[in-house]
């Protein structure tokens, strides 16, 4: 009788100590889902921003002035002077151009703007720089005096003022040479004669 009752009990313990694991393990098993169960999770929205580029065309219409005419070109016309056969050196011969009483001259040495078999054929307009005078031909030094205040100018340097009042170049007609007939042609002066605010009349 007291082997079976001993057996009985061993059974009884084993079972009572499986039943008492397994709520131990319950216990054990929702304390940690307590613990491990997150709470208090606080969710943000956090904005989104978006950039949008945009291209905008506009047409604008912008009316522009006309740009200021510009003033006719003057040209010089070219006018035969006297032909090379004509001069004698150091003997100006006075001939007319664009109403201005000019010189041409063969001065018998190499001058700035000289024409001619010996670029020594020159042409000026007579009148001082200084105040307007009538100039004399000196061939001693191929000079051109005037006489009011003895300006000189220096005819074969382009009508440098070497002495005297005067300012400025003497006015010096341009020339071309036809080499084939001798001709000599005005076709220019290099600068204002006195007096005038331009030289070409009618324009």
């Amino acid at each position: 009788m007291s082997e079976q009752t001993g057996g009985k009990g061993g059974k009884v313990d084993s079972t009572r100590r499986m039943i008492i694991a397994a709520i131990g393990g319950l216990a054990v098993g929702g304390a940690l889902g307590y613990f491990l169960t997150p709470r208090g999770v606080e969710v943000k929205e956090v904005p989104v921003t978006e950039t949008v580029t945009r291209t905008v065309a506009r047409t604008e219409t912008v009316t522009a002035a006309p740009p200021p005419s510009q003033p006719p070109i003057l040209r010089y016309p070219r006018v035969r002077l006297a032909n090379v056969r004509d001069l004698r050196p150091r003997e100006p011969l006075t001939r007319q151009y664009l109403n201005f009483r000019v010189w041409v001259v063969k001065l018998g040495e190499r001058a700035v703007g000289g024409i001619g078999p010996d670029g020594d054929v020159v042409a000026f307009v007579p009148i001082c720089t200084h105040m307007g005078g009538a100039l004399a031909f000196n061939r001693n030094n191929n000079c051109a005096v005037c006489p009011i205040h003895y300006s000189q100018f220096d005819l074969t340097r382009g009508g440098k003022m070497v002495s005297g009042h005067g300012t400025q170049f003497l006015p010096q007609v341009m020339l071309e040479f036809d080499e084939r007939t001798g001709d000599i042609y005005a076709v220019g002066i290099n600068q204002l004669v006195y007096g005038r605010v331009k030289n070409i009349e009618g324009v």
